[in-house]
């Protein structure tokens, strides 16, 4: 490998690190917040589309934890999100007995706030 290579590589390495490559988005703060609406609840949705079957309502401040795939990119379709959602708006570890309550589904990614 030349010196070139090398740097080249390093160079990549850092801007990862710092978080200042450009790319698909990762799922490092997966954790977002539901916002106010109009009507008071965010639709979670079978799929990413408005007209997709209603799975739960949201409501404001209830948690979500965005979904990725193998590689930490978030799960996304145009403005809309994959998420998992629990009814209790809590969030749950794979171990927990409450885990199996969550659903999985689409959010229009306009209605969660900043994730971490």
């Amino acid at each position: 490998m030349n010196r070139r290579s090398v740097r080249t590589g390093l160079l990549a390495a850092s801007l990862l690190c710092l978080g200042l490559a450009t790319g698909p988005a990762l799922a490092l703060n997966s954790v977002c917040e539901v916002l106010p609406t109009s009507d008071g609840f965010a639709a979670l949705r079978a799929g990413p589309s408005p007209d997709a079957r209603l799975l739960a309502r949201m409501k404001t401040g209830h948690n979500v934890h965005l979904r990725a795939r193998n590689q930490g990119e978030i799960i996304r379709s145009g403005a809309w999100t994959q998420v998992m959602y629990w009814p209790d708006g809590e969030l749950y570890q794979p171990g927990d007995p409450q885990y199996r309550t969550g659903r999985v589904g689409w959010v229009a990614q306009r209605l969660i706030g900043d994730c971490g």
